[in-house]
């Protein structure tokens, strides 16, 4: 009896959240990208709103396809089912401005391109390792990675910070940091 309760106060308290959230400059989204979503520390997931959000100091493992969530801006917080995760805005879309610019935040990081690696990537990637966007732009690998990979022209959300790059290419398990050779 005291799980069915327990359970019970549960559901109440998130839904009572959840309604909270929403008066609290919070909105419902939908994760775009990545696919599965995962809740884990480092992870950057795009919204259908189109801002861009870093998981931050998380662990969840969900594999959540396209999951609907609320946001909450303000206090860096995204509400999954029964699930609160501690977020960062990286750049927020043309309909919300909740996002921080790098200009007024000291060097965040923004989006800087979306779009897709020339050709075939296999093989190992690792510190050295040139990408040329369809773009154009030519990128390092300058970050400490390792991964093996095969991906045929994956879609890339490209960040900056400064003069840093971060490649979060479709299909690779980490970011990769880069520098900018053109």
């Amino acid at each position: 009896m005291v799980s069915r309760t327990t359970e019970f106060l549960t559901l109440i308290s998130f839904a009572l959240a959840s309604t909270l959230a929403i008066g609290q400059n919070c909105y419902q989204s939908t994760v775009l990208s990545p696919s599965p979503f995962m809740g884990n520390n480092g992870e950057i997931f795009k919204l259908s709103d189109g801002s861009v959000w870093e998981v931050k100091y998380e662990y969840e493992y969900m594999y959540e396809y396209s999951p609907s969530l609320i946001i909450c801006p303000s206090r860096s917080k995204l509400i999954i089912g029964k699930k609160s995760l501690n977020v960062q805005a990286i750049s927020g879309s043309s309909k919300r401005q909740s996002a921080p610019s790098s200009a007024t935040t000291g060097g965040k990081w923004e989006v800087f391109e979306e779009t897709s690696l020339q050709g075939s990537i296999t093989g190992t990637v690792q510190m050295g390792r040139i990408f040329k966007t369809t773009s154009g732009n030519i990128y390092e690998v300058t970050g400490l990675t390792l991964q093996l990979v095969l991906e045929l022209q994956p879609d890339v959300l490209v960040l900056r910070n400064g003069d840093t790059y971060k490649l979060v290419v479709k299909g690779f398990d980490e970011p990769l940091i880069c520098r900018k050779l053109n």
